[in-house]
């Protein structure tokens, strides 16, 4: 029961935070894509231990529900803003324990 209402509760925040959804494509090489609708934070002081995370990395959160189609995001992975088209790439991903959310650690790259 315990987690029906986490996952219910989880399931809420990109309703919460409509008015900051970013609408993008979520990319694995020239094979697959999904659109996807994510929030952008920057990421937490302590999540910078180590070598793989920057300073100026962004934590990204997605509707596991929008990447149904494209199982367990990883490195080489990318995402395009519709508008703009900024790209981040993914440096790792952590999918949360009531398998709503996909938290992603990615970095912008200007060079594409």
């Amino acid at each position: 029961m315990l987690h029906a209402i986490a996952q219910k509760t989880c399931g809420k925040l990109f309703e919460y935070y409509a008015e900051f959804l970013i609408a993008g494509t979520y990319h694995r090489g020239d094979a697959s894509s999904a659109q996807v609708a994510f929030l952008v934070a920057p990421v937490p002081a302590s999540l910078l231990v180590g070598d793989n995370i920057e300073p100026n990395d962004e934590q990204i959160l997605i509707d596991a529900s929008d990447m149904a189609s494209l199982a367990n995001p990883q490195p080489g992975d990318y995402l395009i803003e519709n508008t703009g088209g900024l790209r981040r790439d993914v440096v790792t991903a952590h999918l949360d324990m009531t398998r709503t959310i996909w938290t992603l650690i990615a970095r912008r790259n200007f060079t594409v």
